[in-house]
């Protein structure tokens, strides 16, 4: 296979890749969402404890 061949496949995969995990990604939207908040507010934990160390 010459890297002509090797880009049509691989610009193949990636299109079928992308439309699987768009699909998933739907799906799992709130758990994604539930995820997103959940680290957030470990940032914001972890944020808030520096902050508490330079006080001391």
């Amino acid at each position: 296979m010459n890297s002509k061949s090797y880009s049509i496949l691989g610009w193949i995969v990636w299109q079928v890749g992308s439309r699987v995990a768009k699909r998933k990604m739907a799906r799992n939207r709130a758990k994604l969402g539930a995820a997103g908040v959940v680290a957030l507010v470990v940032l914001g934990g972890i944020l808030a404890a520096r902050g508490d160390d330079d006080d001391g």
